[in-house]
């Protein structure tokens, strides 16, 4: 740039600068310039959890007001006889379990006292994730914030969305689970998982291991912020979530093969659960399920998620395939049972 253009254009860029235009953050933006990796660590804590016999674990939380509210996964804190809290900056506090819901794993606790200041309530993501964008998972892997107290940082992406797990020991259900590659480990259980905006996207619940070696193999799971804060807000009203269930003890998968070729993953009736609601309707093992209702179903997250949100006691049409012949059947969904009690 020659001088005279550099004298023409510093006029132009003091209008600019001039008084009279403010400016305003974005909606949903924080003014500042706040760091957004600083602003999720000061969301999340550690636990220490001691249990009948006087045996600890580790695990961790996300604040979620300034009134001493803590979210964490129910398999943390189950059975807890006292729970301490490792803050930011060497603080502690106790806290206890004030609601649960076991079936979605999720539990609310209360710190004996509130921290404004030390700790800040997370930012929820309001926006859908996406597969490929950056993460950061905190939590307290190994319980190794017992020494220090800051919780540990891992960083990794998002590998896949809408993944729903079973378990059919303890009948806990995760929905639309967040699948990401952030180092994950015993401990992690309830801490966070948040975007490049310092944003909460979920909350870590699961990893996938080998039996030899009980740590990170790059697979695991975070219940998703939506989920977290439909069930949180029920918890918090003094409501107990409702989960629909179609009667199954388990669910296998199949391909339904199309004439040209292609085929269709199909959701299939595992063993039946003695009296439920799929015995009652005539369902048998091996059923293949087509339509719930009025929507046909295809692969096990849709069958979930469609069972997961109906009412109990509502009656639904039930459309499966046995032995070459489609009929429909009439089913009331019960209330899922938490095979932990």
């Amino acid at each position: 740039m020659n001088a005279r253009a550099l004298v023409l254009l510093l006029p132009l860029l003091a209008a600019c600068a001039g008084p009279g235009r403010p400016v305003e953050p974005l909606p949903g933006e924080t003014p500042g310039h706040a760091d957004p990796l600083d602003r999720a660590r000061r969301g999340v804590v550690s636990l220490i959890v001691e249990r009948p016999g006087g045996g600890d674990s580790f695990g961790s939380g996300v604040v979620y007001d300034d009134h001493g509210t803590i979210l964490t996964v129910h398999h943390v804190v189950e059975h807890a006889t006292r729970i301490v809290v490792l803050l930011p900056d060497g603080f502690t506090v106790r806290a206890r379990v004030v609601a649960s819901d076991p079936v979605a794993d999720l539990a609310v606790l209360r710190a004996e006292a509130a921290a404004p200041g030390i700790v800040r309530p997370v930012e929820f993501e309001p926006l859908p994730p996406r597969p490929g964008e950056q993460v950061w998972s905190l939590g307290n892997p190994f319980g190794t914030s017992r020494f220090g107290g800051e919780v540990s940082i891992s960083r990794g992406v998002l590998s896949a969305v809408r993944r729903s797990y079973f378990n059919e020991e303890t009948g806990r259900l995760y929905l639309g689970g967040l699948q990401h590659d952030a180092p994950t480990n015993p401990g992690n259980s309830g801490g966070g998982l948040f975007n490049s905006r310092g944003r909460l996207i979920g909350i870590n619940a699961l990893i996938t291991t080998s039996r030899d070696v009980p740590g990170d193999s790059g697979v695991a799971f975070a219940l998703p912020a939506p989920v977290v804060r439909e069930v949180a807000a029920t918890l918090l009203r003094g409501e107990q979530p409702l989960h629909g269930w179609l009667g199954e003890e388990n669910f296998r998968q199949a391909t339904e093969l199309y004439p040209n070729g292609l085929g269709r993953l199909r959701t299939v009736f595992g063993a039946v659960a003695p009296f439920g609601p799929a015995e009652r309707a005539g369902v048998r093992s091996g059923d293949v399920i087509i339509r719930l209702g009025e929507r046909e179903m295809f692969g096990l997250h849709e069958v979930l998620s469609a069972a997961d949100a109906l009412v109990p006691g509502t009656v639904v049409p039930l459309t499966i395939h046995r032995d070459g012949t489609e009929m429909t059947l009439t089913l009331q969904a019960g209330q899922r049972p938490w095979r932990g009690q």
